[in-house]
């Protein structure tokens, strides 16, 4: 009797055991499900499966039991800058998937401690774990860490009172991965700009330095007049070049004074409030709140928190003082019974408030808010495309002023001296 069973194949997978450890391996099986099925049997509770391509044909068996796995050494990125949201949301979602599949919250709650990115984060799971263990709830016990977002406690105590606590977590893993993913997009976007204004400062200071100096040197000796562009080159690289250290004290004092000046939360507001009006910034600003803003309260809300506790914690992930103001009013006036929408006009984007007025209409707040955050992070990306498309050629022309400045000033010296002689 010919035997109509499928080729196995062999997949690769980490996963982990009834004790937490993580486990990684590899199984031969026909199918994905059937590589689960498996696994499960063996008390392996699935994290991560992908097939190994150019390996089928074999009978299904564990071909590696799989040993506990220490924690992947981060890179030098993450040791030196810190863990990313996506390598955050990369454990969340795990823990998520374990809860999901039934395994308890400490043994899950260990695999996070061992998996985690970076140090800090793996002693704030553990430290989490520890807290569960001698009965504090998971919401309490991750509020008291401040290696987590703010939002995270909240929405881990909704998921904890309706009993859908996988579900907040999933929510939480793919907030993360879009603020991640919009960061990454906007850093992407300034890369270029950023080296070439570099590279054109560090030009003009090399010519200021050493190459006017140098030129002004052998045209002191030559007598007569030079002109004024010339004598102004020559005075700005004699400050560079002798005044650097009061320019440096100078510059120093002056962030000191600033950030001092800054830590006076009266004065901090008055300059969030006026960079709203700069030009093109001021868009920027209020199109990142309004992105921030409604993506949190779309989470808070889809986790089951009220509207009220839903807009403080979408307030709590905006940075602008005089908009976290105007959002505190707001929430006063839901709170008296105004609509959202109304209680929002004038401090988030009008297409925004249009939004947030559909989902009141439709029933469906979560689902427009969520609408409204996408919305408002691909204007946030076309904007910053846009202003990124403007200064390119800003900086070049720039840059080339300041060089054709120094080339007419050096020439001008040049003729001048030879006409002296003729």
């Amino acid at each position: 009797m010919t035997d109509t069973r499928a080729p196995a194949s062999r997949w690769r997978y980490r996963a982990a055991a009834a004790d937490g450890a993580s486990v990684r391996g590899e199984i031969d099986a026909a199918s994905e499900r059937d590589a689960v099925d498996e696994l499960r049997r063996r008390s392996l509770w699935v994290v991560e499966l992908e097939p190994v391509a150019g390996v089928r044909g074999k009978p299904p068996s564990i071909l590696a039991s799989g040993t506990k796995s220490v924690s992947h050494a981060p890179s030098i990125w993450t040791r030196w800058w810190g863990a990313s949201d996506a390598d955050l949301a990369v454990v969340v979602r795990a823990l998520a998937t374990l809860l999901g599949a039934g395994v308890p919250l400490f043994r899950a709650l260990t695999y996070a401690a061992q998996e985690a990115a970076t140090d800090v984060q793996r002693a704030g799971f553990a430290a989490v774990r520890d807290a569960v263990a001698r009965g504090e709830s998971l919401s309490a016990a991750v509020a008291a860490q401040r290696v987590f977002p703010p939002i995270f406690a909240p929405v881990i105590a909704a998921g904890e009172g309706s009993g859908t606590l996988d579900t907040s977590l999933a929510l939480l893993a793919d907030h993360l991965e879009r603020r991640d993913a919009l960061r990454s997009r906007l850093r992407s976007a300034l890369v270029y700009p950023a080296v070439l204004g570099v590279a054109s400062t560090f030009g003009v200071i090399v010519i200021l330095l050493l190459v006017v100096p140098r030129f002004a040197s052998l045209i002191s000796d030559s007598g007569g007049v030079l002109p004024m562009s010339t004598r102004l080159l020559i005075a700005i690289s004699t400050v560079l070049t002798k005044g650097w250290w009061i320019l440096l004290l100078v510059g120093g004092v002056t962030l000191l004074a600033f950030a001092r000046w800054l830590r006076d939360p009266a004065a901090r507001r008055r300059l969030d409030e006026s960079r709203l009006h700069w030009p093109l910034v001021g868009r920027l600003e209020r199109m990142q709140v309004a992105a921030g803003y409604t993506g949190t309260l779309a989470i808070g809300l889809r986790a089951g928190v009220t509207l009220l506790t839903a807009m403080t914690l979408a307030r709590a992930v905006v940075r602008n003082q005089h908009l976290a103001g105007s959002l505190a009013e707001a929430e006063r006036r839901v709170q008296a019974g105004a609509s959202l929408s109304q209680s929002l006009a004038g401090i988030l984007p009008p297409l925004t408030e249009r939004l947030l007025d559909a989902g009141e209409t439709s029933g469906d707040l979560a689902g427009m808010a969520a609408r409204a955050a996408e919305a408002c992070d691909g204007e946030l990306q076309r904007t910053v495309s846009q202003a990124v498309a403007l200064i390119e050629p800003l900086v070049v022309i720039g840059f080339g002023g300041v060089v054709g400045f120094v080339a007419l000033a050096l020439l001008q010296a040049i003729y001048g001296l030879n006409a002296g002689v003729l």
